[in-house]
């Protein structure tokens, strides 16, 4: 999943953290995850665990990128914003699905 942040106004937003969206398989539960305790470099998906220190221009992008596995009997199929003011309650959440 990549999530993409553009600073539109030219606050000074470095160090922010990246939008979190959180997966759902078509069973309803919980993707797999690459496993491990350190960093896992994937070609094309360069993770980030927070804004640049020079995010504060107007025009700056911070791209995020994380890895999440479904499977061919269960794939990802949605994903929910459940930040304030959304709350973890699934009726509140904005979700994506596929």
């Amino acid at each position: 999943m990549r999530t993409k942040l553009e600073n539109l106004d030219g606050l000074n937003f470095a160090d922010i953290l990246p939008v979190t969206l959180d997966p759902t398989t078509r069973s309803g539960g919980w993707p797999g995850t690459i496993i491990g305790g350190r960093r896992t470099d994937v070609t094309g998906c360069d993770s980030a665990t927070s804004a640049p220190d020079d995010f504060s221009t107007v025009g700056a992008v911070f791209e995020d990128c994380r890895l999440y596995i479904g499977s061919p009997t269960d794939p990802i199929t949605s994903l929910a914003y459940t930040d304030e003011p959304y709350g973890d309650a699934g009726s509140k959440a904005v979700t994506w699905r596929r």
